[in-house]
């Protein structure tokens, strides 16, 4: 059995081969719950199995087949 690949390999929109490299982000519910609070709501709390779903690695590349910029956030599989 082989393992999954730390990081995206190609691009999605045209197959060539892509050198993504790892991007900060912030995860989008993250983002979403403080536009909340700055308008005084308190957003329900998400359980945390849908937290770490949510949160998972940033990778961007320009894609120099197609000449497209990707950003991709690759997510992992729950054991």
């Amino acid at each position: 059995m082989t393992t999954a690949p730390t990081q995206p390999q190609f691009c999605p929109w045209c197959g060539s081969p892509l050198p993504y490299e790892a991007h900060e982000h912030q995860p989008r519910h993250v983002t979403l719950a403080d536009e909340a609070s700055a308008r005084g709501d308190e957003p329900p709390p998400l359980p945390e199995r849908v937290e770490e779903l949510l949160s998972g690695d940033s990778f961007v590349g320009a894609c120099p087949g197609c000449r497209t910029l990707s950003h991709v956030i690759g997510h992992h599989a729950q054991d």
